[in-house]
């Protein structure tokens, strides 16, 4: 017996409803985690900025040595966070002082330039040989 256009129609609607059901609950999932996953990174960058600022401040009573004996928290990790406290964010490209762009010198877009000799050409058998002349001598 050969199946009808509409139960050929129900199945596909059957299989493609619950791949759906799937697909949406996957989409949700990742979505919520994803948003779980935000929220504690910026917790933990608080946190992190807290300790360095802590560290920071307390240096000049108690140095990263001593607080690793006594916390059990390893030194290298107190380092990190008391380094990331110090560290200045910059905003922006930075611009170097001094240093000026020459107009009309290429930039890495343009096409290279053809030069030209600045001085005037030699002449043939004239003064073109002046450095081989002075090297003979």
């Amino acid at each position: 017996m050969v199946t009808t256009d509409e139960e050929i129609a129900r199945r596909l609607e059957e299989t493609d409803s619950a791949r759906s059901a799937r697909r949406q609950r996957a989409a949700s999932t990742v979505g919520e985690l994803a948003r779980r996953h935000t929220d504690l990174a910026g917790q933990l960058a608080d946190l992190e900025r807290e300790l360095g600022e802590v560290l920071t401040a307390a240096g000049d009573v108690i140095d990263v040595r001593e607080l690793a004996a006594v916390t059990d928290v390893p030194a290298a990790d107190l380092t990190h966070w008391r380094d990331q406290a110090t560290k200045t964010t910059r905003t922006g490209k930075r611009k170097r002082p001094g240093i000026a762009r020459k107009s009309g010198s290429p930039t890495k877009d343009s096409p290279p330039r053809a030069t030209s000799p600045t001085g005037p050409a030699p002449e043939a058998g004239g003064n073109g040989g002046v450095a081989l002349a002075a090297a003979s001598t």
